[in-house]
């Protein structure tokens, strides 16, 4: 015997459509219906049962057959027609061959003869119950895999793009290697540290909180490039655009010295801001943009490294200035020719 326990089990979570001209019978097995169900909603006849159908979902139609204005039968066709599989269980008076010939033929899941029986009606609603609250978990379960599909995806195009930013990098440190032998690299570190000056009372050093933001931006800007080619997000672009702007914005706050380097990225900020050029020229030479991108970051995270733990007399800064300015305005001339040749053309370091 089906108790309301073992038909509550499955129906707490239905919403169902229960439709009787009868005003005091509709409203009477309403109550018994709301403990049962998640929702109740009523109609008086078959139009109005098919107009409130048309505006919500429901697991179960429960209907009368014989109706004014619209019957049983005929709502139930046109509700067959938006939902072959909606569960319908049919109520009538009558217990005659041409009625059940015609409902039977429309697909109802059960027909319930009146007067209503409780335990009748528990024990014809408990299997449509059970199999419409079975579906119910397959759709949320469907739309849960869906969903996990989609963070794959995206989880997919991350690590895609993670490895495309180490691969260029291997293939910059590669090129460095195969260009210049060691005792060519002892050179160029001589050459590099003898345009060292300790004269000067002005030094910079970097805060260690300044440090670990900008060695973050830029361990994040050539990712944010990759990740665009991967999904054409736009946000990816914009989260480049406020990166440069917060690195621009730090070294500013620090010695007029820098301010040539500054003043650069924020060249480079407002021509990433306008969006069309750098995304028309990563459509185009993607690796070319990734590459130029990679070699700003990595000479920036080698700037910062240095100055967080040395102090450095100014004179010696512009000789660090001087290749990072170069490979922006060689990425501003590249995204946008007109931006770097708006005003002469040349480069003013101090």
């Amino acid at each position: 015997m089906i108790t309301i326990n073992d038909l509550h089990k499955f129906s707490h979570r239905l919403t169902i459509l229960y439709v009787e001209d009868n005003t005091a019978l509709r409203e009477e097995t309403a109550k018994l219906f709301e403990p049962l169900f998640a929702r109740v909603d009523l109609a008086a006849n078959g139009k109005e049962g098919l107009e409130k159908y048309n505006h919500s979902l429901y697991d179960i139609v429960i209907t009368d057959i014989n109706m004014p204005v619209m019957n049983g039968v005929d709502m139930i066709a046109r509700i067959r027609e938006i939902n072959p599989e909606q569960k319908v269980i049919a109520i009538s008076a009558h217990d005659e061959t041409e009625i059940l010939i015609s409902i039977i033929r429309n697909g109802i899941s059960s027909f319930i003869l009146k007067p209503i029986n409780l335990q009748e009606l528990m024990t014809t609603l408990y299997p449509v119950c059970r199999d419409a609250d079975t579906q119910k978990v397959n759709v949320e379960l469907f739309e849960e895999l869906q969903e996990e599909r989609k963070k794959l995806k995206r989880m997919v195009g991350i690590l895609t793009s993670h490895l495309r930013t180490l691969e260029i990098k291997n293939e910059q440190i590669g090129d460095f290697c195969a260009q210049n032998e060691p005792e060519d690299r002892s050179q160029l570190l001589q050459e590099y540290f003898a345009k060292d000056e300790d004269e000067g009372d002005e030094k910079v050093l970097f805060i260690w909180d300044d440090c670990e933001e900008m060695t973050d931006i830029l361990g994040a800007i050539p990712d944010q490039l990759s990740r665009y080619i991967v999904d054409r997000d736009i946000e990816h672009i914009r989260r480049i655009r406020d990166d440069i702007g917060k690195i621009s914005n730090i070294l500013f706050r620090y010695t007029p010295f820098m301010d040539p380097l500054a003043e650069n990225l924020e060249a480079l900020k407002r021509l990433v801001a306008e969006e069309k050029d750098i995304i028309a020229m990563l459509e185009s030479k993607p690796d070319h943009i990734l590459n130029l991108f990679d070699a700003i970051c990595i000479d920036l995270s080698m700037y910062v490294k240095r100055f967080s733990q040395e102090s450095m007399a100014m004179k010696n800064i512009h000789h660090i200035h001087q290749p990072t300015s170069l490979s922006i305005q060689q990425i501003i001339s590249l995204i946008s020719p007109q931006e770097s040749n708006g005003d002469d053309g040349d480069i003013e370091f101090f």
